[in-house]
């Protein structure tokens, strides 16, 4: 499982990964830990959260159940949203512009809604489809981000979706988005050179 360390936009951005096992190939500027307790857990974190230098951190149980993740996803306040990778009729994909970077139409979960319907709502909301169709699962991203003092750690739920490209596109300004636009696979360079690291992972495919 990899943890993308704020979203930031380097091509290297930051991240920490949770193995059951120690990295086979461990390579220069990883560090590598052995999970022991919560406690030390933390401290671990804080070291590499604070030290900018150090990319990647690896922590590695040993064992095969979830008490690395269950310690680790207990340090943040735990926050679930939906969104969807849309391609048209075209082979063409939709991104957002917000705040000044390329992203995927999202939104947190509301209510009781599944992260198929909170999927589907944030995309239409964000971006002005109205005819759309949920097609497969993507692997979910996550990401550690600071708000009012907290630290959250957010799982996106990934959908592949069709619509069509005939559908007018509307911006949804108030969430701070200025432009809808699609985007043939061949120019996805002009995203992926201005976007967040979660983004990278599903719009290269990368599991």
């Amino acid at each position: 499982m990899k943890i993308f360390l704020s979203e930031i936009t380097i091509p290297a951005s930051r991240y920490i990964e949770l193995l059951t096992t120690p990295p086979v190939n461990p390579q220069p500027g990883e560090l590598i830990i052995k999970y022991k307790s919560p406690k030390q857990l933390k401290k671990a974190f804080r070291a590499f959260e604070k030290d900018e230098t150090q990319m990647k951190l690896i922590i590695w149980s040993g064992t095969k159940d979830d008490s690395l993740k269950t310690s680790f996803f207990q340090m943040f306040t735990n926050i679930d949203a939906a969104g969807g990778l849309v391609e048209n009729e075209k082979g063409e994909r939709l991104f957002i512009f917000r705040l000044g970077k390329w992203d995927l139409p999202k939104g947190k979960l509301s209510g009781k809604e599944t992260v198929e319907e909170a999927a589907i709502r944030e995309v239409k909301e964000e971006t002005g489809l109205r005819q759309l169709q949920i097609t497969g699962a993507l692997p979910s991203t996550y990401h550690i981000y600071s708000r009012k003092r907290k630290q959250i750690l957010k799982q996106t739920w990934w959908f592949e979706m069709q619509a069509t490209s005939t559908q007018p596109l509307v911006p949804q300004t108030e969430e701070d988005i200025t432009e809808v636009r699609w985007f043939r696979k061949e120019d996805q360079d002009v995203v992926l050179e201005n976007t967040y690291g979660t983004i990278r992972e599903i719009v290269n495919g990368e599991r």
